[in-house]
């Protein structure tokens, strides 16, 4: 677990680092039950809602069982996902109404919610329409006004996003940005100088910008209705070589020739990288965008052995063979399939164990950051 201690020495200026640590409840949802699921991080905190699905146990499962308002394989699941980040993205405490739900493809009513979560620091956030700077060590969150409540009309605003001024004389530096949340309505824009701009609503995990160097984002809105707005996340990272695709650390070859698990970690390995390894679901869901938009097919082998895999951030797991020890990744979750099954595979090399720093200033603040007034302490237990 980590505790940060941010010391903000004036409201111009201020040094963050992010946590990634996930959290994730789950509750029974039948009468007897409490009709709500209360989800809370601390006051100067925002929720990030990563991934919710009602979830029912199979016909032959015993539903009395005390297992049974918590996530399994073999569960008929709904993605509850968009509904809940709706509600609770944004708010320091958020009460889940817990509602009888039919779900339709699996000819049966829910047994159980299950909710997974972050808890972000706002002092990490910057709104990018205020007059404020700040130097990220790890990534950084924008939003517009009022997230995530609407958003006025009639704003123009401006945000200048570099790499701090020692990574700036190294290699070329890609500026990737996120969608956490992002609903804009019609005739309001977030656009950059060399990208065209976005409206309307934006996938959870989409890369909305990659940018090297430097990134200038806009965000006007027009005299008419809004919308709850966007809250974005950008790092910086170097930059893949040629032949790969960037996705957010890691460079990517894929490849559709099929192999057992076995060999295509060798083949990966003779490359000097590794199999595809997804550490949360921002990750899963930055790489489903990224095959969406790109044509590609779903299905691949995915690094180390389900009995090595800790996933705290969501349930991607699936029924599957009983034999089976190697993950293959699907649109539809992830199954555990015999290593000798042939599959395509996708090759990760990470060159970016930890993102660079990158500086934002908003409302054309032109004050330069010093280090001799930033401090930051992390502990780790």
């Amino acid at each position: 677990m980590f505790v940060v201690f941010i010391l903000i020495v004036s409201p111009l200026l201020s040094y963050s680092s992010l946590s990634d640590e996930w959290h994730s409840k789950s509750q029974c949802t039948q009468k007897e039950f409490a009709n709500h699921m209360d989800i809370s991080c601390n006051p100067n905190e925002f929720i990030l809602i990563g991934w919710s699905h009602y979830g029912t146990k199979k016909s032959g499962s015993i539903k009395q069982d005390p297992q049974r308002c918590k996530p399994s394989e073999t569960d008929c699941i709904m993605d509850y996902t968009h509904k809940i980040a709706e509600l609770c993205n944004g708010a320091s405490q958020c009460e889940v109404i817990l509602t009888q739900q039919f779900i339709h493809k699996c000819s049966d009513e829910a047994t159980y919610l299950f909710i997974s979560y972050q808890c972000i620091n706002n002092s990490t956030i910057v709104d990018v329409c205020s007059r404020r700077s700040m130097t990220s060590v790890n990534g950084l969150n924008l939003i517009s006004p009022s997230f995530p409540n609407e958003y006025p009309n009639n704003v123009n605003c401006t945000c200048l996003i570099e790499p701090t001024e020692i990574n700036k004389q190294s290699l070329p530096i890609v500026i990737d940005v996120e969608s956490l949340s992002f609903n804009l309505q019609d005739n309001d824009y977030l656009s950059s100088t060399k990208s065209s701009p976005l409206s309307g609503t934006l996938p959870f995990g989409a890369s909305i910008f990659n940018e090297i160097n430097s990134l200038r984002l806009q965000f006007t809105t027009d005299e008419t209705l809004s919308q709850s707005g966007f809250w974005i996340r950008l790092h910086g990272y170097y930059q893949c070589n040629k032949d790969e695709y960037s996705l957010g650390s890691k460079c990517l070859k894929i490849f559709y020739e099929q192999q057992s698990w076995h060999h295509a970690q060798e083949k990966c390995l003779s490359m000097g990288s590794r199999l595809i390894y997804i550490n949360d679901i921002v990750e899963e869901k930055k790489l489903a965008y990224f095959l969406s938009t790109n044509q590609q097919q779903t299905s691949f082998w995915i690094s180390d052995k389900k009995n090595k895999n800790n996933v705290r951030s969501w349930w991607p797991w699936r029924s599957a063979f009983e034999d089976g020890k190697c993950i293959l990744r699907t649109q539809d979750g992830w199954f555990t399939r015999s290593c000798q099954e042939l599959q395509a595979f996708i090759c990760e090399r990470d060159i970016n164990q930890q993102a660079l720093p990158l500086t934002v200033r908003c409302g054309n603040l032109q004050t330069p950051l010093s280090s001799s007034t930033i401090i930051t302490t992390t502990t780790t237990t």
